[in-house]
């Protein structure tokens, strides 16, 4: 993929495959993304309600980090943008650790001290149920609660990008209000296009344009709506483009974490089709560019 860049802000490949570096039932892995230069991925770890406990989370990142030492020849995990650009310019896969639904840290501050000196850098705050930081975008209504202020200040003082994928509105629109640095929505799309709860709404994309933060396009058919395809994908960047989301918006495919990526696309091997309906949109190369990598790595700069 001579030229073409690559950073991608949530896929689930660690934590359900247990495999990073080549395997044909993902949708991604690192053989494949080596392929694009310079290329990067949040790897994000996640366990379903019932199996999202603190052990849970110490077993999966025992072994997400044994994935990452046996892979050390191709990706390296980072701890920060310098970290990140460093990998690039050694010709490797810049790795970024995150954690899907705060409750594998236990929604505590320790936890979260315990995930940041492990490598931990990013921190979606909810995945589809409740939890005592705040709502779901699945359950509603249910916003950031006094615990959820006090984690967030806490991510904002170390340096963890907080991530409001699955979250409700009421949890964006607090979390917004109070945000000392930049926040993130790592794989949704627009609302306005397809309309599920997982998505953002204008009045919310207008916010992360404020907040100079960042929304990944989520690859999942379920929210793209529309003929769930190659060109759908573009629609949602378009829309979020004519909002001036064109400093914010980024990759966030969910790749291993969806039934099927677009319809045209098999997996992180197929990322060129999406990079070229872009430019046929006559859209600059700098700006595709700025979409498929140099956002995500500001938004990190500025976030971490």
């Amino acid at each position: 993929m001579t030229g073409i860049p690559y950073f991608d802000a949530h896929c689930d490949t660690i934590t359900r495959f247990k495999s990073l570096r080549r395997c044909e039932s993902t949708h991604l892995d690192l053989e494949r993304i080596s392929a694009y230069a310079p290329s990067a991925q949040v790897t994000a770890i996640f366990a379903p309600p019932g199996k999202d406990t603190e052990a849970d989370f110490a077993r999966l990142l025992a072994s997400a980090e044994k994935e990452y030492a046996e892979n050390a020849d191709l990706a390296v995990l980072c701890r920060s943008a310098e970290e990140i650009k460093a990998a690039a310019e050694a010709g490797k896969v810049a790795l970024v650790l995150a954690v899907e639904g705060a409750t594998l840290l236990g929604c505590s501050i320790e936890g979260l001290r315990k995930g940041y000196d492990r490598g931990v850098r990013i921190v979606t705050l909810i995945w589809n149920k409740d939890n005592v930081l705040c709502g779901s975008a699945q359950d509603g209504k249910t916003g950031l609660t006094e615990a959820g202020l006090e984690f967030c200040s806490v991510c904002w003082e170390k340096g963890v990008a907080v991530d409001l994928s699955h979250a409700s509105d009421a949890t964006f629109f607090d979390v917004i209000a109070a945000a000392k640095r930049p926040v993130m929505c790592s794989h949704s799309d627009a609302r306005a296009l397809c309309d599920h709860p997982r998505n953002v709404t204008d009045e919310m994309l207008a916010a992360l344009v404020k907040n100079q933060g960042y929304i990944g396009l989520n690859f999942w058919q379920d929210l793209l709506g529309m003929g769930r395809d190659v060109e759908a994908v573009v629609a949602h960047a378009e829309h979020i483009l004519s909002l001036g989301g064109e400093h914010i918006l980024g990759l966030g495919s969910d790749f291993d974490g969806i039934p099927a990526p677009p319809v045209g696309m098999a997996g992180a091997q197929d990322m060129d089709k999406l990079y070229e309906a872009m430019l046929r949109k006559k859209w600059s190369e700098d700006l595709v560019r700025d979409i498929f990598y140099n956002n995500l790595f500001s938004f990190l700069e500025r976030a971490l």
